[in-house]
């Protein structure tokens, strides 16, 4: 049985707008991590990516958009939620995930230049806001399974626990730089464990 051609307007799964889409992000995210926010231009990440600017502004129209969706990609890449079967396990995975993420030499560059580059642009600023209200929202899938398991009661605040976990990473991250490793994970999402049950 042969599959039928797309519609017009219609893309296939992987095709050539899927191509260009991959190319463009990993330019952004590539050159975000070389160059830093201000100084990234639509023009050399269509350079990268091999297409024309043209391209990459009939999607994003702007750069703050660009920035967005590499980010949201990659953070669903890199950061999936977890699944452990527990809310101990998941937090902790979870916690693992943003450690490795924005410890690494990349990825501590791209968040500090996103996080710089926000406090002198409202437009960017927005964009970041909506990049952590879109990922919260997929993270208190952790905290409703937890629920479902009675784990927790049915009032426990999703965002307030997931940010709880977030914050320590990201304190050490920007202002003390001290070590993010997976032992200081798993204690930072103990530690709210514990203090999600007992609330």
């Amino acid at each position: 049985m042969t599959t039928p051609p797309p519609r017009v307007g219609e893309q296939r799964p992987g095709g050539r707008a899927a191509r260009v889409r991959a190319a463009v992000l990993d330019a952004t995210s590539a050159l975000l991590t070389e160059v830093g926010y201000d100084q990234l231009s639509i023009d050399d990440v269509a350079s990268r990516a091999g297409v024309h600017k043209t391209t990459v502004y009939r999607r994003w129209p702007t750069k703050p958009e660009l920035i967005a969706e590499a980010a949201r990609v990659q953070a669903a890449e890199d950061v999936p939620i977890p699944d452990t079967g527990t809310l101990l396990g998941d937090l902790q995975m979870l916690a693992r995930e943003v450690a490795a993420n924005i410890g690494s030499t990349g990825g501590a560059r791209r968040a500090r230049t996103i996080v710089a580059a926000a406090a002198a642009s409202d437009e960017l600023s927005q964009v970041v806001h909506s990049f952590w209200v879109h990922r919260l929202q997929a993270a208190a899938t952790i905290i409703d399974r937890a629920v479902a398991r009675a784990e927790l009661p049915v009032a426990a605040d999703a965002n307030l626990i997931i940010e709880a976990v977030v914050a320590p990473i990201w304190l050490r991250l920007l202002l003390t730089g001290e070590p993010v490793d997976d032992d200081f994970a798993d204690r930072v999402a103990e530690l709210v464990t514990i203090g999600a049950r007992h609330r």
